[in-house]
This record gives C-alpha cells, structure tokens and sequence, in this order.
C-alpha cells in the first residue's frame, strides 16, 4: 500500500506540487496507435441498436435493476453508445490544436462515455461462448468501425469463469466482455499521470454500461477482483504493457448450455497487432 498511498498523494496534490517528471513534453511523432488494428482478422460489423423509448435517464440512474438478457442488437448498442465514435469535435474551443481539426487525419472523435479528451482508449474484448449469436471465442471491439474483430476460434469461457472464482454472476452465463489498457497508449502523452487517468476511465465506461443496462431492464455485475495473470495469458496480453482491469459478465437471451465449457489453460490469442 505504501506506493499506492503515495501515488494517490501524489495526484491529489498536481495542482500544487506538479507529479514528476515535472518538466516532460510529449513526443507527439511517436504517438500510437488509438486502439489496436488487427490485419487479417475476420470481421462482423455489429448492429447500431438504438435506445428504446422508455429508456430515459432518469430510468437509468434511479431504475430497478432489470432481469431482460443481452441480445445481439442489444451489445451493439450498448458498445456504440458508450464506446463507439459517434461524433467529430469541430467546436471553437481555445486548445491549440483548432487549427488542424477541419482536417481528416488530425480529426477529433468523441464517444457517449464522459472521459477527459478520449485519449485513453479502453479495449474492449468479448468472451463469446457457445449460447452466443457468433462462432464461439474471443473477438475485439473495433471502436472506429463499430464492428467484432475475432481474435480466436473455439469456446474459452471456462478460463474467465475459472477466473472469476465463486462469482455468482458468472455461474450461469458463457458471455464475458473485458477491459483492459495498453498503458503506452496513455503514458505517451500523461506519463506518471497515465495510471490515474486510465483507472478514472476504467470506470466512467463501466458506470455507462450500467446505466445503459438498467435503463433497458438489463441488469450488470463487475468483478475487479479476478485471477487477472489467467485472463491476460488468454487474451495473449503482455503484462508489461497491457493490464485487465475488469470482466463484465453478460446475462445472455439464449441459455448457456448445460455442460460448461471446460477449462481451457492452453488456449490463448496469437494475433499480433
């Protein structure tokens, strides 16, 4: 706890005491990468959704919890409503970079999740297994395209539910959505002040997710407390460079099969992005 304390310290007191390296200038030419792009991978673009009529936001902040079940075109919208890009920042605003926002390649997306400036992505891997509208397996959100690139083939949730331990949650669903950050993706720019902007963002989208939910009559749980070195070998995650942060069990319309899917410990994604 020593480092943790001191950290949370560290960020509670910037506005004063400016958090090392103090004097640090991003090295914009080396920038990366807003999410991860999979050449090759197959595609399967998901359906806009849409939210319904009576999924207000007052239903979402102060509704009951639902017991609805997640369907296809019900992910879809939830993804491209909390997640998705789905405007351009044109607005005059007094940030340097007004100049170069008319054009394309220096263009500026938002998304529905409330966050900073959107410059610390979150990725987005779904854990399909065979009660799923898709071939069984993990597949990675496409922010850009809106759209599941599959990473691999063949029903793996058995890891994430070994994975979660006695989660209730979990016990009677074959469909996992995970979260996770490529740290350089942040610390590029926020150095230091990555972790704490990463975390924040962490959960902003969760938060959305379950707003979204119960305005649907959908219920979520969250487990951020798991076997994250299991989940991160599946997903075929560095430590040193990625972390999981959280698993969002789906509560899905077509009944998980009787006989779980078995535990899979040598499975893991191979894709390299």
């Amino acid at each position: 706890m020593g480092y943790a304390h001191e950290y949370a310290t560290a960020v509670m007191r910037r506005g004063r005491t400016p958090m090392e390296p103090a004097d640090f200038v991003p090295d914009w030419a080396d920038r990366p990468r807003k999410g991860k792009y999979f050449p090759g991978a197959p595609s399967f673009p998901l359906p806009d959704g849409g939210c319904a009529q009576d999924a207000t936001l007052g239903r979402g902040l102060f509704g009951e919890p639902g017991t609805g079940a997640f369907t296809l075109p019900l992910l879809g919208a939830m993804l491209r409503d909390s997640y998705g890009l789905t405007g351009r920042r044109l607005a005059v605003q007094a940030n340097t970079d007004l100049g170069s926002l008319p054009f394309h390649t220096h263009a500026n997306w938002s998304r529905g999740t409330a966050s900073g400036g959107g410059l610390y992505p979150i990725g987005v891997h779904w854990v399909s297994g065979a009660s799923g509208p898709l071939t069984p397996g993990v597949y990675y959100y496409d922010t850009p395209h809106h759209r599941m690139n599959r990473l691999l083939s063949g029903d793996v949730s058995g890891e994430v539910r070994s994975a979660l331990g006695d989660l209730a949650d979990a016990a009677d669903t074959d469909q996992f959505l995970v979260l996770g950050v490529t740290f350089w993706q942040n610390a590029f720019k926020y150095n230091s002040f990555s972790y704490h902007a990463v975390t924040m963002d962490i959960g902003a989208l969760l938060e959305t997710w379950r707003m979204w939910a119960r305005a649907h009559g959908l219920r979520l749980g969250t487990a951020l407390w798991f076997d994250e070195p299991r989940v991160g070998r599946l997903l075929g995650l560095d430590p040193a460079e990625d972390g999981v942060f959280a698993v969002v069990p789906l509560r899905w319309a077509a009944p998980a099969p009787e006989a779980a899917a078995p535990e899979t410990p040598g499975a893991a994604v191979r894709r390299v992005p």
